[in-house]
């Protein structure tokens, strides 16, 4: 299992291209708050994108308190830290710079990385953001928070499922966005069918969602000058349109690009339409080559 190694704490990745493989670009894509690697693995294939395999060295890593990664001191539990992570992920890599993206969490992660480190990032893919300067939304937060309280109760096991089906919380998420609803159920979902995820569960899920984004505030993205994308949709309350249009707002080259709301029934339209987006803009912006070219 590829691990290293920040401040003492071990930490899972992946990579997905040959040993012998000579690519011109290198991509850090990550999971958000409660995934692995295998959500941003779902994304990025020569098919969708365009891109030949070739063309890039694509890497996840499991953030510390998710998947394979260890937890670590659970104060030290925060976006600049995992911004951090990163860091110290690149420096594992031998990259002096990368294309640095994610989705939700790993979004607000890419953007401390490009604020404090600019020259450590080639491209910026921001998809679906959750944080801006601050923390999540309200909504969000008190949704994290209600599944980190069912998992730290003494009955967990068997009263946690039925406790948040008949939470309002929950109830308010499937008549708004079945989506989002759906990620809910999953964060718990996780804990129940891996016990030895609960206390890292409930560790992320009540302090992630509390960690500011930017510490400096929006007005420090102007310090990132690398082309960055934005992908966002309406009508999701965890990760709010205008948190994407603020963060567009303020970025000084960036393009900001309205995708259709997820389903939850079927997200093969989503990682099509997200993936095609991202390899236009990787084009354009990086001149890669094409896939069957």
């Amino acid at each position: 299992m590829p691990v290293y190694q920040n401040n003492g704490v071990r930490l899972h990745y992946i990579s997905r291209h040959t040993p012998d493989q000579t690519a011109q670009e290198s991509i850090i894509f990550q999971h958000g708050i409660g995934g692995d690697v295998r959500q941003p693995g779902r994304f990025l294939t020569p098919e969708r994108t365009g891109i030949r395999a070739e063309a890039l060295n694509i890497f996840h890593a499991d953030f510390r308190g998710h998947g394979r990664s260890e937890l670590g001191p659970v104060d030290n539990l925060t976006i600049a830290t995992l911004a951090g992570d990163l860091v110290a992920f690149c420096d594992h890599l031998g990259l002096q710079h990368a294309i640095v993206g994610g989705i939700s969490l790993g979004a607000a992660v890419a953007l401390r990385l490009a604020v404090e480190h600019p020259h450590r990032c080639r491209a910026l893919i921001i998809s679906r953001p959750a944080w801006t300067a601050g923390p999540i939304n309200t909504q969000a937060q008190r949704a994290y928070t209600l599944v980190a309280d069912l998992l730290a109760a003494d009955d967990w096991q068997s009263s946690a499922s039925d406790a948040l089906e008949q939470s309002e919380v929950l109830q308010s998420l499937d008549a708004l966005c079945p989506d989002a609803a759906k990620s809910l159920r999953g964060q718990l979902r996780s804990a129940l069918d891996s016990h030895e995820m609960r206390d890292r569960a409930i560790a992320r899920l009540r302090q992630l969602p509390f960690s500011t984004g930017l510490g400096d505030g929006v007005a420090s993205l102007s310090l990132v000058s690398c082309p960055t994308l934005i992908l966002a949709a309406e009508g999701d309350p965890f990760h709010p349109f205008d948190y994407a249009c603020c963060l567009a707002n303020a970025l000084p080259n960036c393009r900001l690009e309205q995708i259709a709301p997820k389903s939850a029934i079927d997200d093969r339209p989503h990682l099509e339409e997200v993936d095609k987006r991202i390899g236009r803009f990787l084009q354009s912006q990086l001149d890669l080559p094409k896939d069957g070219l």
